[in-house]
């Protein structure tokens, strides 16, 4: 009964919430106008330009980045190669065109937000969708379909004679009338699509031919506006993916962090649940977290890059339907879009409404464990200058591997709404987001060692589907000064945020576009958890009690669980905001910024406390007294501080042809960090002892102010073969800066704070025609003198930290490419490569006094070992297969083998992984969806004792002893319904 009504409020609150979006929805739908005289106003917007001796093809561009249009031509039909110069100053864009195109016997006509160039022709008709010819004959006409049979408008059509140019309707159609006799080429092209070429025979009679469109799965001529002024991919030198929300939806990752894994060069661990992930980028080296890798959200930061696990990015933003797409740059130029970020910037792009009502709410259940969840997002136009787009989800889960209560429950909420001015110069955007989210954080558990590096059974437990996770969740504590403070183990992660902010978009009449982007965003969080740092066998005669004070009847030989259980509470106050200028100026495209990021952090007071459990699925904690403390507290440690980093930048890419790009990019940030240190002890002359381990007092705080100033600059070539293919090169010194939690240690030393540059070289191939894409790079990197702190776990004194830095090299091969087999099967191969060595790196334990206790004064050396958990190769391939209404999804993931710490002591064997999913459209607007993840049900380590495997000499390490570990997650089956408009 508890059971279904739970069931049923659920079910009614997810129909109050969908009946919510609906009438939005439907507002939105009537009061959307049509917009008149749309040509005309693009024609009319005034635009500024200077190009001197320049091709037609950079003066289109120029103008292009001015106006809500799209220019489309072919560029050898045109001539685009063909000198020109032009000065116009705040003139319209018709007058502009005519004063270009005419003496060069160019002819242009507008279809919507499209500008069709081709040869003059006086005879040329000017319907949308068909053109007449000057010389009498016939018809070739057709329709534009995708490979689901859905008909496309907006796609060019060019024919080779004479240069004729269309674009289809909304029916898919198009249409050339007059063609005499003769052979020629029909090329077609559409953003999102490969282009298709066709060779036609027009022999006394009229021609029909329908043309079928495929996915660009790789979306090589895709606009991406992330890392510099908007180009299609092929023109980029950057090693750039995008994900659309049709690939998110495909590939149904069960968390924000899974979604990377469709990132090449990305190594990704989501087996931390909903909870805390960890990705590697080309082979860096880290602990865990994010340390190289920048999310983004609308083009700004959601977290200074640079953290582990607490705070994690990855609960400051979650992957709903209110994403449009996501664009992720690798290497290069990462450095020059966001501060301290050298490996990676994610870039996760929100929809923002659009003329006509759209909208898609989807229900989601996890049928193995569980879940339920709810997605919505609907968007649309006010007027004709005021659009929105309103979305986000909610959902509550046992959890994968349940812990004997709710996993995680809660959501997210997320806004915006543009304010297009008359002039169409410019818009202003605002935005807002409320996030409520509670997860649980799977952590590690025990397995018997056998060497094989795999999570083997122990007795009736098993780590891989049975959760250590204590149901005693409850517990409180007071400290010195008579404080109580409650405690919820079901808490898990809890993060409650709230954010808004503007962005402002402005074409002045000089051609600069100035763009503003601002947020605020205040975050409150806690964190509960209990994480198993060893396991001891019952003597067979000391009584254990559980917490109502009854004996437990424990046999010798039976295992007990020492746990180092974390309550913390933290907040954060964000405040970013970038102003940003362009314009193009002959050749060039201009842009330079400056930037402020305020990160205000109070975390305190953060315990840490140690626990006995059974060992055994949802256990309970044991006492060794009946009257015992419930629990005891081992130490307590703070962060408090405020970074301000400043940031001025600037890049130029220049087009020295129309073949040849060359981008330059350059960062400044000054970075100040205001904080209060604390410390445990003092020595016998009065001055605070920092290597004295944290304790449940502290002594005092050192009150400091650093301030660092870093540089990152990089220079990128880009040779477009053709529209088909390009060659890059790009070389960057970038460089990765301390955080507040460096300097915040105890055990800090300002001699070690060392510059970190980190240097990166790649050259890349791009190609896409027909049925084939390929985007391929080879890349070197190298990083001096990174933090690598250690976190020791002790039974008598809690998590203690063991500071220590290093340096790495790194040489990597990445690759993505695409195949369309047949009509109805599409293959995507994914690839990453790499050899990554410490160069230098050496830890001693002489800057911990807890840690030096039970390790001695001892210094490890770790040079020319390979980086942990980094696998030389990894490498996804996936098959969707489209037929009628049917499409099905299959992926294998295969990851090499990997060693658990950095002294290379105990190697992961390499295992495969994969997911596969079937959907089936109803009607063109619903669609049920159901998927396996780890198909295969795999029982694979991902990690090793992370906190101790870097000191252990697995030599000497018996088999069957109980050692800690994580694993991948269980097999798990979903289904989903959806319904969009």
């Amino acid at each position: 009964m508890k059971e279904a009504f739970k069931f049923q409020f659920i079910f009614r609150v997810m129909r109050i919430s969908l009946c919510q979006f609906l009438l939005v929805g439907l507002w939105a739908l009537g009061t959307a106008q049509a917009t008149d005289g749309q040509a005309q106003a693009l024609l009319s917007k005034k635009v500024t330009v200077d190009i001197q001796e320049q091709g037609i093809e950079n003066v289109l561009g120029s103008l292009e980045k001015q106006v809500n249009g799209k220019f489309v031509y072919s560029a050898k039909m045109i001539g685009s190669e063909r000198k020109v110069s032009v000065k116009a100053a705040q003139k319209p864009l018709y007058k502009v065109l005519d004063e270009t195109l005419k003496p060069l016997g160019l002819h242009y006509r507008v279809t919507d937000n499209l500008i069709i160039i081709s040869r003059s022709d006086k005879s040329a008709a000017g319907a949308a969708t068909s053109i007449r010819s000057r010389a009498a004959g016939y018809t070739v006409s057709g329709k534009i379909t995708d490979v689901s049979g859905e008909t496309l408008s907006g796609v060019t059509v060019i024919l080779s004679y004479n240069n004729l140019g269309v674009v289809t309707d909304i029916n898919g159609t198009y249409s050339f009338t007059d063609i005499p006799d003769g052979s020629y080429t029909l090329n077609v092209t559409s953003i999102g699509f490969t282009a298709v070429k066709k060779e036609i025979q027009v022999a006394g009679q009229d021609v029909q031919l329908n043309i079928e469109m495929k996915d660009d799965i790789l979306q090589l001529q895709e606009i991406v506006v992330t890392g510099g002024n908007p180009k299609k991919k092929i023109e980029s030198s950057v090693a750039i993916t995008t994900i659309n929300n049709k690939d998110i939806q495909t590939r149904a990752p069960l968390n924000s962090t899974d979604l990377l894994k469709a990132i090449p060069g990305l190594t990704v661990e989501s087996t931390g649940g909903d909870g805390p992930g960890n990705v590697w980028v080309r082979g860096f080296p880290q602990q865990g977290g994010y340390i190289f890798l920048g999310i983004m959200e609308d083009g700004l930061p959601v977290l200074p890059t640079g953290f582990n696990s607490i705070p994690s990015v990855d609960q400051y933003y979650k992957t709903d339907l209110t994403i449009k797409n996501i664009e992720a740059v690798r290497g290069g130029n990462a450095s020059i879009v966001m501060a301290n970020t050298p490996g990676a910037v994610i870039n996760n792009l929100s929809y923002t409404g659009a003329d006509k009502t759209y909208g898609k709410f989807k229900a989601t259940t996890g049928l193995s464990q569980g879940l339920y969840r709810l997605d919505g997002n609907v968007g649309g136009k006010v007027s004709d200058q005021i659009r929105y787009n309103i979305g986000g989800f909610f959902r509550t889960d046992k959890g994968i591997v349940p812990p004997g209560y709710t996993a995680n429950q809660g959501g997210q909420l997320k806004g915006n709404m543009t304010f297009n001015f008359k002039n169409q110069k410019g818009f202003v955007r605002v935005y807002g987001k409320y996030l409520n989210d509670k997860v649980q954080w799977m952590l590690t558990s025990f397995y018997p060692y056998d060497g094989t590096g795999k999570p083997t059974k122990s007795g009736n437990f098993d780590m891989v589907t049975q959760s250590l996770a204590t149901v005693d969740t409850k517990f409180s504590y007071t400290d010195a000064s008579g404080v109580t403070r409650n405690y919820d183990f079901a808490d898990g992660i809890h993060t409650k945020q709230g954010s808004g902010g503007f962005q402002f978009n402005y074409l002045l009449d000089n051609g600069w576009e100035v763009n503003n982007n601002f947020r605020y965003q205040h975050t409150n969080r806690t964190v509960t958890a209990g994480i198993p740092a060893s396991i001891i066998t019952y003597n067979g005669s000391t009584p254990y009690y559980y917490l109502d004070g009854s004996e437990v009847g424990l046999k010798a030989g039976d295992r007990i669980v020492n746990v180092t259980g974390i309550g913390q509470q933290g907040k954060d106050v964000q405040i970013v905001d970038y102003l940003d200028f362009k314009k193009s100026i002959s050749n060039h495209n201009v842009g330079f910024g400056v930037g402020i990021h305020q990160f205000n952090r109070n975390d305190g007071p953060n315990y840490n406390f140690s626990y006995q459990q059974e060992f055994k699925e949802n256990p309970k904690r044991l006492l060794t007294s009946p009257t015992g403390a419930k629990i005891t507290a081992t130490n307590l440690t703070t962060v408090i501080g405020d970074t301000r980093t400043l940031s001025a930048y600037a890049s130029d890419e220049i087009t020295l042809n129309p073949k040849w790009r060359l981008d330059l990019g350059a960062r400044v940030d000054n970075q100040n960090v205001d904080g209060r240190r604390p410390f445990y002890a003092f020595k016998a002359d009065g001055t605070p002892d920092y290597t004295k381990g944290a304790g449940l007092t502290i002594a005092g705080y050192t009150d400091y102010s650093e301030t660092i100033t870093n540089w990152a600059a990089t220079a990128g070539l880009n040779y477009k073969i053709n529209n088909q293919a390009a060659l890059f090169a790009r070389a960057t010194r970038a460089y990765n800066a301390p955080t507040i939690a460096d300097y915040n240690a105890t055990a800090y030393d300002p001699a070690k704070i060392k510059k970190r540059p980190v240097y990166l070289g790649e050259v890349g191939v791009k190609y896409a025609k027909n049925d084939f894409s390929l985007f391929a790079s080879a890349s070197y990197s190298a990083i001096k003198n990174v933090s690598l702190s250690i976190t020791v776990p002790t039974i008598s004194s809690g998590n203690q930290v063991l500071v220590a830095f290093g340096s790495t090299r790194t040489y990597s091969a990445e690759f993505e490419a695409s195949y369309k087999l047949t009509k109805a099967l599409s293959l995507r191969w994914t690839g990453t490569l790499q050899d990554s060595k410490y160069t230098d790196y050496t830890a001693n334990t002489n800057t911990n006094s807890a840690i030096m206790a039970i390790l001695g004064d001892t210094t490890y050396s770790f040079t020319g070992k390979r980086t942990e958990r980094v696998p030389v190769f990894n490498t996804e391939l996936s098959a969707t297969y489209d037929y009628k209404k049917f499409n099905i999804y299959l992926a294998g993931n295969y990851i090499g083998s990997r060693f658990t710490s950095p002294s290379d002591s105990y190697k992961l064997p390499a295992y495969v992984l994969m997911k596969g999913g079937a959907g089936y459209n109803f009607t063109k607007a619903i669609n049920a969806r159901f998927w396996v993840d780890n198909l295969l049900n795999a029982r694979v380590l991902t990690e090793g004792d992370v906190r101790g495997d870097q000191f252990r000499n697995f030599a000497a390490v018996e088999k069957g002893t109980m050692m800690p570990g994580r694993t991948i997650l269980p097999r798990s089956f979903w289904l989903s319904v959806s319904y969009e408009f």
